[in-house]
């Protein structure tokens, strides 16, 4: 009776919760882990694939691409085949991706894998969350988006760690293996406890191939921008701003499109959603907070390696523990919130820690240690990313929850946003990494001369330790190689003060902004 019950109805049956929890958790757990390790592994994957960062970045642009375009018809896809297969069949999809990456040895395959788990894997985060809304509205719901947020901060903390681990004791193949293990897990849980019936044809939304392609388009001439960006924006500045005024148009057009035909159950129902206000400055919101999510990201490993010259195993194991702050910071937040649910004290918390982050990271030195120093920083970075995307999660789509598609609709656009603007924050981090260090570097380099009493003092010191194993001419040769790379590695840290500092910044603006407004408590 209960199988029975679970296939004819939008509820899970009473029984079955416990299911729907660990596939909410699984699924959020299955996403971070891909993401978290594919894009920390982005170094080492070059190398082993043989391909230079522009090449890599076709792969993470196109794979950002389709899951953009797939977040999109997520609720038109449900409206027609139902919860269960829409969930099933984007496993399926994203195994088989797997599948594909864990036997290509050569950077095509690796191409195609990856956007096929593009395909199936764009599903798990908005699906998770909106699954939560299957529940009957009781505390059952809180338990659910409980769920949620241990499965990305878990999700989060794992990926670096596994992905350092992988690469150092076996094969980067096996990260696939690990994905593929936790897919088939998430694929049993769903199958026994997801509803299958699909909406009723005469509320289903529609859409059209023509503005199906205007997003694509819009999203990979975007996105592709934003990628090339990182490695020819000085040198091919035209041509970034070709693909960026290109799929700034398509996506223009898409936006319009929706708009338009509001009344028609379009694709995304823009008008509802950005007639909330409260949902316009949740997105705004979140649009800031994974930008900075993705420079950081971006720039903590090259920082840590390039200025502090760390092994990448060793960035990994530290990053992965300071990622740890996230689980710690969201069970207290669970605590505290649903007694004294006021957002304020969150959002100015939150910022406070970011700009307590800037603060300490300004600080950064040549011998600065990763253990006893920055791993200790980047919990304060983490408890700001729990504690105000977590919050504004809570608290921006509370206008929209009475009608399931609107939510639905809200959550893939907010998705979507967060795809776009973590690629952005990427690109603006590498852009400013390189313009900082090149300045940063020139100031340095004018002190390496030979009328320069402290360049030559060194360079005595310096040559007198090699010529105890070489001759005086290949002493003084490794003496200068080694004080050009200290050069090198003092304007990549300059340059990650320069981030640092505006990070401080930021954290003060928040602190400001969040304590006046009044709309998003």
């Amino acid at each position: 009776m209960i199988s029975k019950i679970s296939r004819h109805k939008y509820v899970p049956a009473p029984s079955h919760e416990w299911l729907m929890l660990a596939t909410i958790f699984l699924l959020m757990l299955l996403n971070f882990l891909q993401t978290g390790m594919i894009v920390f592994a982005a170094a080492p994957l070059m190398g082993e694939l043989g391909v230079s960062p522009q090449e890599y970045s076709l792969a993470t642009a196109s794979y950002a691409c389709v899951a953009v375009v797939t977040i999109s018809k997520q609720r038109w896809l449900v409206e027609r085949v139902g919860w269960k297969y829409y969930i099933l069949g984007s496993l399926l999809v994203f195994f088989i991706g797997c599948v594909v990456g864990f036997y290509c040895r050569s950077f095509d395959g690796f191409l195609i894998g990856y956007v096929i788990m593009g395909f199936g894997g764009a599903a798990f985060m908005t699906g998770a969350r909106v699954i939560i809304n299957l529940f009957p509205p009781s505390l059952i719901r809180l338990t659910g988006i409980k769920a949620y947020a241990y499965g990305l901060t878990i999700g989060s903390a794992l990926a670096p760690f596994l992905a350092a681990h992988l690469f150092m004791s076996s094969s980067w193949h096996y990260l696939f293996v690990i994905l593929m293990v936790v897919s088939l897990l998430s694929a049993v849980t769903a199958s026994f406890c997801l509803p299958g019936i699909p909406a009723k044809e005469d509320i289903r939304s529609q859409s059209h191939p023509y503005i199906l392609m205007a997003l694509a388009a819009g999203s990979f001439f975007m996105l592709y921008g934003f990628q090339h960006g990182n490695y020819a924006f000085f040198s091919n500045s035209v041509l970034v701003g070709v693909f960026l005024l290109l799929g700034l148009s398509s996506l223009y057009y898409f936006l319009r499109s929706m708009v338009r035909h509001h009344e028609n159950r379009p694709l995304l129902s823009m008008k509802s959603l950005f007639d909330s206000k409260l949902y316009r400055n949740g997105v705004t919101v979140f649009f800031v907070c994974y930008l900075i999510m993705g420079s950081n990201s971006y720039l903590i490993p090259q920082i840590m390696q390039k200025g502090l010259g760390y092994g990448w195993s060793t960035i990994g194991n530290w990053y992965a523990l300071g990622q740890v702050a996230g689980v710690i910071g969201l069970y207290v937040s669970m605590l505290i919130m649903p007694k004294r649910p006021h957002g304020k004290k969150f959002y100015v918390t939150g910022f406070l820690c970011l700009m307590a982050y800037g603060f300490f990271m300004m600080r950064l030195t040549p011998t600065t240690n990763l253990q006893t120093y920055v791993a200790p920083a980047l919990f304060l970075f983490v408890f700001f990313t729990v504690c105000v995307q977590g919050t504004v999660a809570a608290k921006a789509f509370t206008e929209l929850q009475h009608d399931e598609t609107v939510f639905s609709h809200a959550q893939q656009v907010k998705n979507m946003v967060s795809q776009l603007s973590v690629a952005l924050g990427i690109t603006l981090g590498s852009i400013g990494l390189q313009w900082r260090t090149t300045v940063h570097y020139d100031v340095l380099n004018q002190h390496v001369a030979s009328n320069d009493p402290v360049f030559i003092r060194v360079l005595s010191q310096i040559s007198s330790v090699y010529s105890t194993h070489m001759s005086g001419d290949l002493a003084s040769k490794a003496g200068f190689a080694w004080i050009a790379n200290e050069v090198q590695k003092n304007a990549v840290v300059l340059a990650g003060i320069d981030y640092f500092s505006l990070l401080f910044v930021v954290g003060i603006v928040g602190v400001i902004v969040m304590g006046c407004q009044k709309r998003l408590n």
